[in-house]
């Protein structure tokens, strides 16, 4: 291929008005503060950390970091979601401690799930001190779909879920 120098003035100004520039702000890329943190809260309350509404598919990862509100050790998890299409049961979950505090009696994570439906939400269930929780989605095969919501979990379906194992 050969190569052209651009001389001309014009036909320089030209191609710098009509190429696009990248920033933070258009063609997609995403500010700098989204990389940092995705969801983080204080809650007194049990926390819906992770939803899923139907028989979708799902293969997601989620980081988890928890902590007394205010200070105290972190401890870090590690959370993985798989179900196949159509499938009405709650999802394979494998939650393991990767780092921080030793997987303590509090907080614990639960799964509630409606068979009929294939809806499904995994809790962080409060109990007796008021924790910091920070979530991520690493990894995921829905991103449309995939959200953290971090909203109020119904007291009946905190009671009815059942806990999820740490390894």
């Amino acid at each position: 291929m050969e190569k052209t120098y651009l001389n001309d003035l014009e036909v320089v100004n030209e191609l710098i008005n009509v190429v696009p520039v990248a920033t933070t702000e258009k063609n997609g890329l995403n500010p700098a503060s989204d990389v940092r943190k995705e969801k983080m809260i204080a809650t007194v309350t049990s926390r819906i950390i992770y939803e899923g509404v139907s028989s979708t598919a799902i293969s997601t990862s989620l980081l988890i970091s928890l902590a007394a509100y205010g200070g105290g050790q972190m401890t870090l998890f590690y959370m993985t979601i798989n179900r196949s299409v159509d499938v009405l049961k709650a999802p394979t979950i494998i939650l393991n401690r990767i780092g921080g505090a030793n997987a303590p009696a509090t907080p614990r994570f639960k799964i509630w799930s409606n068979e009929n439906t294939g809806s499904f939400k995994i809790i962080l269930e409060h109990t007796q001190y008021t924790p910091s929780v920070y979530v991520k989605i690493l990894n995921t095969t829905t991103p449309g779909y995939d959200v953290v919501p971090l909203s109020v979990a119904n007291q009946e379906e905190v009671d009815a879920a059942t806990y999820i194992d740490v390894t």
